[in-house]
């Protein structure tokens, strides 16, 4: 992920200048041979194009290591990412802390945690309803909030077989 993160936001530099076959290799589901060959260009904007005064950020590394800085963003965005955790309070906490008064934590995704079922990895695993009662402890307020949306992850639109999660989206505001 970090070198295709790193190509497509370091280095192109015109709207679908690429060209991949993302289902080439999968022979199962197929409602045509057709939709196995079938083309995806990228990217769908020129990366190029973000202002530069755009407070952009990515970085390799473990989350709580890499934004330590407190009060320091505007805005954080999480897609599929919280359940990615070992601790997902750390993650509210962290933040909770580089989040500047005023500032805003949208996300939305599902709560998959990638460590539930990895031998000798061991992660805390809350329900929604858990999660959303510690963000409201550490003081967030909730302007925004919407249970079971469909969402899916990665997939052939043409494919027979298809995952959806029922992902949850809010927008919190850390107060001023």
């Amino acid at each position: 992920m970090l070198f295709g993160s790193n190509f497509v936001l370091n280095k192109c530099r015109e709207v679908n200048a690429f060209t991949l076959y993302p289902w080439v290799h999968s022979w199962i589901n197929l409602r045509s041979f057709s939709h196995q060959i079938e083309a995806v260009t990228f990217p769908d904007v020129n990366p190029a194009d973000l202002p530069a005064s755009a407070n952009f950020s990515m970085a390799a590394g473990d989350f709580l290591d890499v934004y330590t800085e407190p009060e320091s963003w505007h805005c954080v965005a999480t897609v599929f990412f919280i359940d990615t955790a070992h601790n997902i309070i750390s993650y509210i906490e962290t933040i909770w802390k580089i989040l500047k008064p005023g500032g805003y934590w949208v996300n939305m995704g599902p709560l998959l945690y990638h460590f539930a079922e990895v031998p000798n990895e061991h992660s805390i695993e809350l329900s929604y309803e858990e999660v959303r009662s510690i963000i409201l402890k550490f003081g967030f307020e909730f302007e925004k909030e919407e249970l079971s949306v469909k969402s899916t992850y990665t997939q052939n639109v043409h494919s027979m077989l298809t995952y959806q999660y029922n992902s949850v989206f809010f927008v919190v505001r850390k107060p001023l």
